[in-house]
């Protein structure tokens, strides 16, 4: 059932998002009615949610609490790329579900998100058509303009252009301040860094880590047998992974949470509701023959052997690159390395999670 609102949104789910669980979209039926504060809004994908984004909604809600607007936030649940040229789409760093789960910790109301699919329509919109539709349907008298920013399907170039465009809509066109020392940052670069295996330089432009969410699904329990069980995740094929190889991650999980690991937790210094895990994405060259399927696979360092987490959400937070994927001799010189790979993630989760990093 769709979720109800009392702040006059209708709520639709999202046109082909390519993702399980997609929040789904507010479409505002109108502009606020009279006494209702005007709005300052700000547009754009904003995959991922680098430090740039962040950098750039911090200034919207100071600019909306200096003029006593109401921030608004409008982004797009598909990459326009994935109508365009669809063979050119990049995966998302995240879905729109996780996205608007991170605007909303920076602050934001859900009636101050704006989620829209970006559709035939959108894309035969041109720049003035698209001002005025953020003056009509979301009552913006404001727009703070992100740096390398441009909309509409004319794509006019250069500030003064949207500042032209937009006082004839009655939209006061604003140009934001650019993230100091971070020249260059942008969602591409950092899918770049992911798509390369460079999860720690990632996660230092994203302000966090890069993660993936699946469904814990039943494999050939084969890890078992060597001594380490693991999770063998179901993921969607848009989720944006890291390059094959193994990993230094935190695993939580929304429908299983890790509780009664204390312990280990304050070991490491992970957060309460964790726990380290070791992750394998690749082939599995060593146990699979060539050609098999990607895999991703958790082994959750801590957890006690038989404990069933099938059908469970798990959501894996990857912090290092420990090494590349690679065929070895046997199955016992593969669980000699997987011994130093699990001392090596809890090194890395332990450095990480010091206070300070």
């Amino acid at each position: 059932m769709p979720p109800k609102s009392s702040h006059n949104v209708e709520w639709s789910e999202p046109q082909a998002s390519g993702f399980p669980h997609a929040l789904p979209v507010a479409r505002s039926r109108r502009k606020p009615g009279e006494g209702a504060l005007p709005r300052i809004a700000v547009v754009g994908m904003f995959d991922g949610l680098h430090i740039g984004h962040r950098y750039l909604l911090r200034q919207l809600r100071l600019i909306a609490c200096e003029r006593g607007m109401k921030p608004l936030v409008i982004t797009f649940t598909n990459h326009p790329l994935s109508l365009i040229a669809p063979g050119k789409a990049p995966r998302l760093i995240t879905s729109p579900f996780e996205k608007a789960a991170l605007i909303k910790a920076e602050g934001f109301l859900g009636d101050e998100i704006i989620l829209l699919p970006f559709d035939e329509a959108l894309r035969a919109t041109s720049a003035a058509d698209f001002l005025a539709m953020l003056r009509d349907r979301f009552g913006a008298a404001a727009l703070l303009m992100g740096f390398n920013n441009r909309f509409g399907h004319d794509a006019p170039s250069g500030f003064d252009t949207y500042r032209d465009l937009a006082a004839r809509a009655g939209i006061e066109l604003i140009q934001a301040r650019e993230l100091p020392s971070e020249s260059g940052i942008s969602s591409s670069a950092i899918r770049r860094l992911i798509a390369d295996g460079e999860v720690s330089e990632a996660a230092r432009l994203l302000g966090r880590p890069h993660s993936a969410t699946g469904t814990i699904a039943h494999g050939k329990a084969l890890g078992r047998t060597i001594g380490f069980p693991t999770a063998n995740l179901s993921l969607s094929p848009s989720i944006l992974l890291p390059a094959p190889g193994v990993y230094a991650a935190m695993a939580t999980s929304e429908t299983n949470p890790f509780v009664g690991f204390r312990e280990l937790q304050r070991a490491v210094l992970l957060p309460p509701g964790s726990l380290p895990a070791m992750v394998n994405i690749g082939c599995r060259p060593t146990v699979d023959s060539p050609g098999a399927p990607l895999s991703v696979e958790a082994h959750l360092i801590g957890l006690p052997p038989g404990t069933d987490l099938y059908g469970s959400r798990l959501t894996l937070s990857f912090i290092d690159r420990l090494r590349g994927e690679r065929r070895f001799s046997d199955t016992e010189a593969l669980a000699a390395q997987l011994a130093l790979d699990r001392n090596a993630t809890l090194a890395r989760l332990a450095t990480f999670c010091q206070p300070g990093n």
